[in-house]
C-alpha cells in the first residue's frame, strides 16, 4: 500500500515538474501568459519555468518569415492598370506587441498585405508603366520596403524586403490587346 502511494506521488511530482518547464530555442522568442495576460517575455534560448495550469506559453519565430500576397490591380501614373504579384520577408521583433496587435502569423499576413499594397499603390502611382517594369523597379521596392517597415513596426514586425514577383496586364486588357 505504501509502495503504491509512493509511486503515485513520484508520478505526480514528475508530471508537475515536466509541465512547469518550457524550452525556448535559438530561433524562438516566447511570451508567458498568466490567465491570458502577458507576464514575461523570453528572448534568450534556454530552459525556463512556469506555473502549470495558470501560465501558458506562446512561441514566436525570430527567423525571416515570408508572406506571398495574392495579385492585385494597381494604377500607374500614366493611368495604366497593372496586375502586381508580390511577396515580402519579415521578422517578429517585438513578440509582446505582435501578440497584442495581430496575435498570429495569419493575422500578421493579413495586416502586411494591407500595408504593402497600400505602399505599392502610392509608390507605383507616382511612376509611369515603363519605369515600373524596367529600370526603377529596385528603387520602387526599396521605398515600399522602407515605408511598409515604418507601419509594420506598430505590430512588432520588421520588414526585411518587399519584392514584385510578376507584373502583368489585367486579363481583360491582355485579351483585348492580343485578340
Amino acid at each position: 500500500m505504501k509502495q503504491n502511494g509512493l509511486i503515485i506521488g513520484l508520478v505526480l511530482v514528475a508530471s508537475l515538474i515536466s509541465t512547469s518547464m518550457f524550452t525556448v530555442h535559438l530561433t524562438q522568442s516566447a511570451v508567458v501568459l498568466e490567465l491570458s495576460k502577458p507576464k514575461k517575455i523570453v528572448t534568450e534560448p534556454g530552459l525556463y519555468f512556469k506555473i502549470p495550469v495558470l501560465q501558458k506559453v506562446r512561441y514566436f519565430s525570430k527567423q525571416l518569415l515570408d508572406n506571398d500576397s495574392p495579385p492585385t490591380e494597381v494604377l500607374t501614373k500614366d493611368k495604366k492598370n497593372l496586375l502586381i504579384d508580390n511577396f515580402s520577408l519579415y521578422r517578429i521583433t517585438d513578440p509582446l506587441k505582435f501578440l497584442e496587435t495581430v496575435r498570429t502569423e495569419n493575422g500578421a499576413r493579413a495586416r502586411l498585405d494591407d500595408i504593402v499594397y497600400s505602399e505599392l499603390r502610392v509608390e507605383i502611382g507616382t511612376h509611369n508603366l515603363i519605369h515600373v517594369v524596367t529600370e526603377n523597379r529596385n528603387l520602387i521596392m526599396a521605398k515600399v520596403t522602407k515605408e511598409a517597415n515604418k507601419k509594420a513596426a506598430e505590430y512588432g514586425i520588421q520588414m526585411a524586403d518587399v519584392r514584385i514577383k510578376r507584373v502583368d496586364l489585367p486579363p481583360e486588357i491582355a485579351n483585348s490587346i492580343f485578340n
